[in-house]
């Protein structure tokens, strides 16, 4: 009996060992870019901080900041939950995400055209939706198709989850924030085909989805008129529009090593979005192709692990959260580089990390812990067998 125990304490050690262990693969590149992020949104907001009433120098540093620790902190919460309870409060987190959702519709604060925010009641900061749209749709998703480890089969298993993503891309689209909605879209098809949908599904889901797109566009017309600056620029560098632009000055004149830390002149209201869409381009004029070239590679870091996480995790559900959030970030990290750069039109989507946000880096390191989660817990049911 007593090598029995022994046997036992020595299991329950080595399981509390695995949870309590961090993937520093996955966390380092992280901390590097929310570190990169904070000391870049700090130099790219003098002068928009120098134009404010309180003219406060550290105005946008000290948001970020305070985002950037309760972002840390619930991480690290979110690390040491069960992902049996975060399986389990799937349906009421996606009933609080519509909710807020047509909130925002009803009593948002609309900027920069789009009525993405709330504002949150005593403490004048802004809360996105939108943002935490993106989390739980992969937690829904991945409990759904937690449930069909074969893949979806027919028809009918396939209509609740592109249900529900319809809909969610739906309210947000018609806040108008296209481009978020757009990031949703093509991340959760991705984890759609991975969790086992078919493609042609898929494609069927799209297809029906374009009418609504194209209404979309039609009701802004400021969207069709950014692509048609795209094809033009595409066409002739010469009368590329006047944001692209300016990214591509900004790259341009960092060079290899850039203008030094703080030296950037575009951000002095010449480059639109400076600290948010275009951070890349003031790093980029700041810090050099150096810079930029190891985002990317951290960039690439964080979807090498997560698909690594994804593909050994212990049991399908966290499986999936792992490869939705990786899917997620570097998809979204993709787009904004691929818009900075010229690449794809302009769709106002923020570079995970590193772009000014506070809802953005809260969820974006809420993800993160998940992901951490994925990778070290053990198998609950392992577990649970060991202490009956």
């Amino acid at each position: 009996m007593a090598a029995i125990r022994s046997v036992r304490v020595s299991q329950e050690e080595l399981a509390r060992e695995d949870r309590d262990e961090l993937d520093l693969v996955i966390l380092v590149p992280v901390l590097l870019l929310v570190a990169l992020g904070v000391s870049v949104v700090f130099s790219a907001s003098i002068p928009m901080a120098a134009v404010r009433e309180t003219e406060d120098v550290y105005f946008y540093l000290k948001r970020e900041l305070l985002f950037a620790g309760l972002g840390l902190a619930a991480m690290y919460g979110v690390t040491r939950l069960s992902m049996n309870r975060v399986r389990g409060s799937a349906g009421l987190l996606l009933a609080a995400t519509f909710a807020l959702l047509v909130a925002v519709l009803i009593v948002g604060v609309r900027i920069n055209g789009a009525k993405s925010w709330l504002r949150v009641p005593g403490t004048g900061l802004l809360f996105q939706p939108s943002e935490m749209a993106k989390i739980v749709l992969i937690i829904v998703t991945a409990r759904y198709f937690a449930s069909f480890p074969r893949g979806l089969g027919g028809w009918r298993r396939a209509v609740p989850p592109l249900a529900v993503l319809g809909a969610t891309a739906a309210l947000i689209a018609a806040q108008p924030d296209m481009g978020t909605a757009a990031v949703i879209v093509m991340a959760m098809f991705a984890l759609f085909h991975i969790a086992g949908a078919k493609l042609r599904q898929l494609a069927a889901a799209g297809a029906a989805a374009a009418p609504a797109v194209a209404f979309v566009v039609w009701r802004n017309p400021y969207q069709l008129e950014r692509i048609l600056d795209f094809i033009r620029g595409v066409k002739s560098p010469a009368v590329a529009d006047y944001h692209l632009g300016q990214s591509l000055i900004a790259l341009g004149s960092g060079g290899l090593t850039g203008r030094g830390y703080c030296g950037s002149i575009e951000k002095y209201f010449y480059l639109p979005a400076a600290i948010t869409d275009s951070i890349l381009a003031v790093m980029g004029e700041e810090l050099g192709f150096i810079a930029v070239f190891a985002v990317l590679v951290l960039f690439g870091v964080i979807a090498w692990r997560g698909a690594s996480i994804a593909g050994r995790a212990r049991d399908r559900f966290s499986g999936l959260v792992a490869a939705g959030v990786s899917v997620m970030l570097v998809s979204q990290a993709l787009l904004n580089i691929a818009v900075v750069t010229g690449s794809l039109p302009a769709t106002g989507v923020p570079l995970p990390f590193v772009s000014y946000g506070g809802s953005s880096l809260l969820f974006s390191l809420i993800g993160v812990g998940l992901l951490l989660n994925a990778a070290r817990r053990p198998p609950e049911s392992a577990v649970a067998g060991e202490a009956g």
